[in-house]
């Protein structure tokens, strides 16, 4: 959303200036997000904890709705406030881009990826976007959300496992991989070269519900695994299934990029492939984004025309 959108909208362009939205506003309700805490976040933003509060209430004021729950042991976000901070945190970050720009800045643009399944093809389009860019920063960021940090602005782009289906969001499919089964090392299944997505129906299956490529739907509905163990991220998931609990369903390349004394890795034969996505936001992207999808769609390794 581009900047001047959310700052001048509904009834905001209707209200004195002294009830408009601020960008203070802003930076005192994402601080208090982030640090959960009004006197870590007052001092994070130098502000007095009192002029915080007020600052927050003015907000929710102006919002017409609570956002920060407050009492003498937590703080926590409403539901409001869970749906308003991604957008608090793309107005900063926009902003803080724009003034890079005219105050020259050396660029930076903030590349982000949930585990290390896209490694095969982070580090090739990385190099060759900076040997095209030698003036630009790139940091390259793990984020255990299934968009890589692309929805609150802490990405410019992300490397994702499977197409994220957010219409948010630009993707450009890299590659597509088969699905490997995860198996512990003493599984029956384990002398076989592959197998069927029908011969692991019988067992519990591990899902990574933060950033996994596995649902029950990849099974019909009458033979599915017998009942699923969620998990947070990918080494949760491996000792998980290292410990019995289960299999895992995962992209080839998690075989070939992670090892486990206790897993082996088997072909599933039947199982649709995984798209390896490189994803970006449609609105208030980075000036670079374009660049960087352009140098991806034909940087050698890609599999998918």
């Amino acid at each position: 959303m581009p900047i001047g959108q959310p700052l001048c909208s509904w009834r905001m362009t209707e209200m004195p200036a002294e009830r408009a939205l601020e960008l203070r506003h802003l930076r005192a309700f994402v601080a208090v997000a982030e640090e959960r805490n009004f006197t870590r976040a007052a001092e994070r933003i130098q502000l007095t904890q009192p002029a915080l509060s007020r600052t927050i209430a003015a907000l929710e004021r102006l919002l017409g709705t609570s956002l920060v729950f407050r009492n003498r042991r937590i703080v926590q976000l409403t539901p409001a406030g869970n749906r308003f901070l991604p957008h608090a945190h793309r107005v900063l970050a926009v902003l803080d881009e724009a003034v890079g720009a005219v105050t020259g800045a050396v660029p930076t643009l903030l590349v982000g990826f949930t585990w290390g399944s896209t490694a095969a093809y982070t580090g090739p389009i990385v190099r060759a976007f900076e040997r095209a860019h030698p003036d630009v920063t790139v940091e390259i960021r793990r984020y255990d959300d299934p968009l890589a940090g692309l929805a609150d602005g802490r990405t410019h782009v992300g490397f994702l496992p499977g197409d994220p289906g957010d219409p948010r969001l630009g993707t450009l499919v890299l590659a597509e991989e088969p699905r490997v089964a995860a198996l512990p090392a003493d599984h029956p299944l384990a002398g076989r070269d592959e197998v069927l997505l029908a011969d692991l129906a019988d067992d519990a299956v591990v899902i990574n519900v933060v950033s996994g490529t596995t649902t029950l739907d990849l099974w019909r509905p009458a033979r599915r695994p017998v009942s699923v163990v969620r998990v947070r991220n990918v080494d949760e998931w491996m000792e998980a299934i290292a410990a019995g609990r289960g299999f895992g369903l995962t992209p080839a390349s998690t075989g070939r990029l992670y090892t486990h004394p206790g897993i082996c890795w088997r072909l599933v034969a039947d199982a649709p492939p995984v798209p390896i996505t490189l994803a970006w936001p449609r609105l208030a992207q980075h000036p670079l984004v374009p660049d960087f999808v352009a140098i991806a769609g034909r940087t050698p390794g890609r599999t998918v025309p």
